[in-house]
C-alpha cells in the first residue's frame, strides 16, 4: 500500500527529494496533488507515495529534507552579492515605518541597508 511520504512540494522540492530517497534505496512515485492549475490542468503542488514498509528507513531522509526546505536562507546584499548581512539593530523611525513587516539588514562589505 502507498502512503504520502511528502505533501505539497515544488516540481524542483519533488524530484530532489525523490533523488535522495532513489540513492538511499527506497523507490518512491511524484504525484500531482492540489487544487488544479489553469485551466483544468493537474495539481500545482507534487506529493511523494513510498510503500508502507519503507516508510521507517524515509523517516530520517524525509525529515533531514524539510528541515533544509524551511531553514532561512541567508541574505544576499543586493548591490554586492555579499553574503555578510545582519540585521539593523535600531532602525530610525522613518525605516521602521517604510520597512514595516519585514527585517532590515544591513551589508558588512558594502554598508548598503536592504529589507528581507
Amino acid at each position: 500500500m502507498l502512503i504520502p511520504a511528502a505533501q505539497y512540494l515544488t516540481y524542483a522540492e519533488a524530484v530532489t527529494l525523490y533523488n535522495e530517497l532513489l540513492d538511499a534505496g527506497i523507490s518512491a512515485l511524484v504525484k500531482a496533488c492540489g487544487p488544479p492549475g489553469f485551466p483544468f490542468g493537474d495539481g500545482i503542488w507534487y506529493q511523494l507515495l513510498i510503500e508502507e514498509e519503507a516508510a521507517a528507513a524515509a523517516r530520517p531522509i524525509v525529515a533531514d529534507f524539510d528541515a533544509r526546505r524551511t531553514a532561512p536562507l541567508p541574505g544576499r546584499c543586493p548591490r554586492c552579492g555579499s553574503s555578510d548581512t545582519g540585521p539593523v539593530a535600531r532602525p530610525a523611525w522613518w525605516q521602521r515605518l517604510f520597512y514595516a513587516g519585514t527585517t532590515l539588514l544591513r551589508c558588512g562589505g558594502c554598508g548598503r541597508s536592504f529589507a528581507a
